[in-house]
């Protein structure tokens, strides 16, 4: 909790009754950073403090009060959102997102570079944050893979518009930190000269070569000798480091880190405009797209892989597939929508009470033009806790990164916020996680289930249970509400239930208390061993033997051999059957 002592002769743990500190973060020159919660909208939150020592003045409390405004204009999906800021016991602080995941430095240490197409989607994301920023008059300053975070679904998002430096590796140390900067800092600044947009854009290039090299353009050990290197030597071009970056990509890394800023690209979109789509890369050949000839749906890949067996197509294994491609199409569009959801409605607000909070501080001593902003706050942090309960509903992420059981907690809690009604969730840990299709099906229905009871039957009090027993996984819901139909509701369920080999049973009594059950059989653990899984995550693809021996450079007798014993441990008797298996199971290849 303290991190080391930190508290003890840092920050108050507490600020403006609100914002509870959790953890230290991180730290650097500008300041420390802890991770904090929002105790009034039930969130997770980041508290950037400037000491008290580098305050010392009215001068440097004015210019932080300047940076916090400037900020706070900024909202947009690539870039940290700043939501308030503070003095609280002669500490300055700023109350910031808090993006989970790892910055690009810790993830180039630990997954090494990124293909050409990985790269290209991160550094569209950074342009776009840094094309936003630009038009708004504010240059980063500091761009480099430590201030650059992938979330935990793939989103980008650049942080520390001047802010604190993340915490936990070696450039970290007093001369690292400068370390850190100065491997992407532009000639003209090493030479004195004021930043602009075209210094940020040397440093996306800059980035960018490490993303797909492994290092940065002029590496070393010491400051002096990486300035010397960037004021006077040429870059290596990066395909002699990696020869799958194609050509065109290479030109445009090196129009970056042209050494004069006339030289470079003019804008960030300019930048934008120059990188080339995905497909264009993997039509070079120099990296194929993964099965991009591989129809989309489930329904064409079953059809497609039986074709290659002499037997006919059961009607069922059709009928599963169609579900499936049901399923899979809409939660493709409730993420849609929760995109779009965060996009017009939640940046929006939170920039709103950013500006708000930041307005505040500057109201002084007229109580009325306080109070106004305050009233309009608290409505506005009203609605937004409303849209993120729905963006959350819409897209649970949480259900995605730690499975059923946390994601099941987090929505009781949430019902109970909004609701005020007694729930009793009983639910036993799983050693291994769930099939995704069965964890997502008894997410959805505990949704619909939560939703009926507290909006349309009135229930005041609920029961949850998952229990785990030697003949399958149980899960029952109850409520104690008023007399409501629910077999329209949970129909679509319980079609979706019994493709995955559950069952479900639905019941009512005559007090309107509602009964829900959902069985499933848990299947024996398959030990397949790697080379079997990626043959099987091929089959559901669709793919013939011969496709597959190409993919995974062995011969077609060899995908005999290895299809005969998944047969035999998944107790199968064709590549169909075998398809669905794996489809049912989760067993697919992330694109």
């Amino acid at each position: 909790m303290n991190a080391g002592g930190k508290f003890a002769a840092g920050p108050p743990p507490y600020l403006k009754e609100r914002y509870r500190l959790v953890e230290w973060i991180g730290e650097g020159s500008m300041g420390v950073v802890y991770r904090a919660h929002d105790e009034t909208l039930d969130r997770e939150i980041a508290i950037k403090f400037l000491p008290p020592e580098q305050v010392a003045g009215g001068e440097a409390s004015d210019r932080f009060l300047r940076e916090a405004r400037a900020v706070a204009r900024l909202s947009h999906p690539n870039i940290m959102t700043l939501y308030d800021m503070g003095l609280e016991n002669g500490w300055h602080f700023l109350a910031l997102e808090y993006i989970p995941g790892q910055d690009l430095h810790a993830y180039l240490v630990e997954n090494g570079p990124l293909s050409p197409r990985r790269g290209l989607r991160v550094i569209r994301g950074a342009l776009s944050a840094l094309a936003y920023a630009h038009d708004q008059g504010l240059i980063h300053r500091d761009i480099k893979p430590e201030n650059i975070m992938i979330t935990p679904d793939g989103r980008i998002k650049v942080t520390d518009f001047g802010l604190a430096r993340t915490q936990g590796d070696v450039r970290l140390t007093q001369e690292g930190a400068l370390l850190g900067t100065v491997l992407y800092l532009a000639p003209e600044l090493i030479a004195g000269q004021p930043a602009d947009a075209r210094s940020d854009l040397y440093a996306v290039g800059a980035v960018l070569y490490e993303l797909l090299t492994g290092q940065p353009p002029f590496p070393g050990d010491q400051p002096t000798a990486v300035l010397i290197q960037t004021l006077n030597n040429p870059i290596t071009p990066p395909s002699q480091h990696n020869p799958a970056i194609p050509l065109e990509i290479e030109r445009i890394i090196l129009k970056l880190l042209d050494k004069e800023p006339n030289g470079r690209y003019q804008s960030a979109q300019e930048v934008l405009d120059a990188l080339p789509d995905e497909t264009a890369i993997a039509k070079s050949g120099i990296e194929p797209a993964p099965t991009a000839s591989t129809p989309g749906s489930l329904v064409e890949r079953i059809v497609r892989s039986s074709t290659t067996e002499a037997v006919p197509l059961p009607p069922h294994l059709l009928m599963t597939a169609a579900l499936e491609d049901t399923a899979v199409a809409v939660e493709s569009e409730r993420r849609r929508l929760a995109r779009l959801l965060g996009e017009s409605v939640v940046e929006p607000l939170n920039l709103l009470l950013s500006q708000a909070n930041v307005y505040k501080q500057t109201t002084g001593g007229n109580p009325t033009a306080k109070m106004a902003v305050s009233v309009l706050a608290t409505l506005a942090q009203q609605v937004l806790q409303q849209a993120r309960d729905l963006e959350t509903n819409l897209h649970p992420t949480l259900l995605d990164t730690l499975g059923l059981e946390p994601a099941l907690e987090a929505l009781v809690n949430q019902t109970i916020r909004t609701h005020g009604v007694q729930i009793n969730l009983s639910l036993r840990r799983l050693h291994e996680r769930l099939p995704p299709p069965i964890e997502l099906i008894l997410f959805r229905v505990t949704q619909d289930a939560l939703a009926r009871a507290t909006k349309q039957a009135h229930a005041t009090e609920i029961i949850i249970q998952l229990t785990l027993a030697a003949e399958g996984l149980t899960y029952r819901f109850e409520d104690n509400g008023r007399f409501l139909p629910a077999d329209d509701l949970f129909a679509a369920a319980q079609s979706r239930i019994e493709s995955l080999g559950g069952q479900i049973e639905l019941g009512t009594a005559e007090h309107g208390r509602l009964h829900l059950t959902i069985r499933f059989g848990l299947a024996t653990a398959v030990d397949l061993t790697p080379r079997e899984m990626d043959v099987i995550q091929l089959l559901a693809e669709g793919l013939s033997n011969k496709e597959m021996a190409q993919i995974l450079s062995v011969s077609p007798r060899t995908i005999n051999f290895h299809l005969d014993n998944i047969y035999s441990k998944l107790g199968v008797s064709s590549r169909t059957e075998a398809a669905v298996y794996a489809l049912r199971q989760g067993w697919v290849r992330q694109s």
